[in-house]
């Protein structure tokens, strides 16, 4: 007869050889050839001086292969890049590579392969259906920093969450949070369970010991689906800013029946979908027919998760159904879902050739993640907080109407044409010798005119006008030109 320490080593047994099965499956399967090394020689742009590149670099990330001949990674392994190679593991050859659908409100990313030889013995790795629960164990496969070999780490799914995508720094995305490893050069690779891939590894905590985040299934499934009509358009926005129902003042305010609960609408955008379909003082009771509890949280596959969950997981062009509690009734809205190009969220940018203007050694350039950076860590303008007030409160206070950029005074290259101009550094341009400012292109005809023989700039908020000969800046423009090696005076589109 068995004794208790015989069954303990015996189950003991049982479950190493399970997990070395399960790893060794891994390692024998076609998942290992199936993960790519990607190679990228990046070129950012240099929005402080805009009218010359930034200095160029290089990095590394992994990527796997899908379906159609193609990679899939994060943006932010290929993003800015000039020139891209990918590797198998185990093979020293390199093959070039391009981006066809660069998504940066998710961080993913598909390349194609020129030479498609690339893809002889391998197979796409497949999606798993369903996403894995909590305390799962999960392979992440990658080339993380260390060595130059294939790395997997082993971890489990701690944690199912909202967070910022920081490659954006703005957009808010389901994630899916693991105890594995993950470092610089896993970006991009697979976080495979039970052979299938559930999500791609993509950003680490690092004041926190093995705390890695994965792209999960839901917001994977949402970016291939958008490309398949060969463009990707990106994630519709509801624009709504919640106020949770849990006040019994606010509740008796609005009239809410006791048993009622929502989540009530404090602010509607006005370049978001539900301008005009929702309304400041709604109370959302529902939406696509799931009960939508005081803390804006609906019950989604056995979870409590955030109602914009449903809202992300739909395509432009779609629709949303609420019921709304609005002044002591319930009714029913439909809000269609589209995709706003709003030039007032500041994303971090990328890809994108920085914009400008200069006349008389005064140097224009739209409001961008990248000024705001500047001005937080900065402020020796004075004027910086115009720049911060504006990012946050301009469509809120509505004087963005009228206007599709705001347009700041980025620099003043020296020279005696412009002297005592620094005080309007970071202020944003009102006017230009009477001309509304609405965005860059404006400037262009502006500074045609002149006033009785001088520039005349005014700026929001700043009483005072910057005043320049126009004939000296003219003269000036030539000079500093050649001074500061400027290349072209102007880049009115990103090209």
């Amino acid at each position: 007869m068995l004794n208790i320490k015989s069954i303990l080593l015996i189950i003991t047994t049982a479950v190493l050889c399970c997990l070395n099965t399960a790893s060794a499956n891994l390692k024998s399967s076609a998942v290992r050839s199936s993960v790519v090394k990607i190679y990228a020689t990046m070129q950012k742009e240099n929005y402080a001086m805009p009218w010359q590149g930034g200095r160029t670099g290089g990095g590394t990330g992994t990527g796997f292969i899908i379906k159609g001949k193609r990679i899939l990674s994060n943006a932010h392994v290929v993003s800015d890049a000039r020139f891209i190679q990918v590797q198998k593991d185990g093979d020293p050859k390199r093959y070039n590579a391009s981006v066809v659908f660069p998504g940066h409100d998710c961080d993913l990313a598909v390349l194609e392969v020129d030479d498609h030889s690339f893809f002889d013995n391998t197979k796409p790795l497949k999606f798993a259906d369903e996403m894995p629960t909590l305390n799962d164990e999960v392979f992440v496969l990658g080339f993380p920093m260390g060595g130059a070999r294939l790395s997997i780490t082993k971890g489990i799914v701690s944690r199912i969450d909202y967070s910022v995508y920081t490659h954006s720094g703005v957009d808010l995305h389901l994630v899916m949070q693991v105890d594995a490893a993950i470092n610089p050069g896993n970006s991009g690779g697979p976080i495979v369970f039970d052979n299938k891939v559930v999500g791609v590894a993509f950003q680490g905590l690092m004041w926190g010991d093995n705390i890695g985040y994965g792209i999960p299934l839901p917001v994977i499934e949402h970016f291939l689906d958008d490309i398949k009509d060969g463009t990707y358009h990106g994630y519709p926005e509801l624009g709504v800013h919640p106020f949770n129902a849990r006040n019994p003042a606010i509740r008796k305010h609005l009239q809410m029946p006791k048993a009622m609960t929502g989540s009530i609408v404090s602010y509607v955008d006005p370049l978001h979908s539900a301008y005009g379909h929702l309304k400041a003082r709604d109370v959302l009771t529902s939406i696509d027919g799931y009960e939508i509890a005081n803390d804006g949280s609906v019950r989604l596959n056995g979870e409590d998760t955030d109602y914009s969950e449903l809202i992300e997981r739909k395509q432009f062009g779609d629709k949303a159904q609420f019921k709304v509690w609005r002044d002591g009734a319930e009714i029913e809205v439909t809000v269609p879902l589209k995709v706003s190009d709003d030039p007032f969220i500041y994303r971090n940018l990328y890809d994108t050739p920085a914009r400008y203007f200069i006349k008389g050694g005064l140097v224009f350039s739209p409001l961008s993640s990248e000024l705001l950076r500047a001005a937080k860590a900065t402020q020796d303008s004075g004027n910086s907080h115009y720049l911060l007030y504006a990012a946050e409160f301009a469509k809120i206070d509505g004087f963005y109407k009228e206007r599709n950029e705001f347009v700041v005074l980025l620099n003043v290259l020296k020279h005696e044409s412009n002297t005592y101009s620094d005080s309007f550094r970071q202020g944003i341009v009102d006017t230009v010798n009477g001309v509304t400012i609405s965005e860059l292109k404006d400037m262009k005809d502006a500074f045609t005119k002149q006033e009785n023989g001088f520039h005349v700039i005014t700026f929001l908020g700043i009483d005072n006008k910057l005043v320049i000969d126009s004939e000296a800046a003219e003269q000036a423009d030539v000079t500093i030109i050649s001074q500061y090696g400027i290349s072209e005076p102007s880049r009115l589109e990103s090209k």
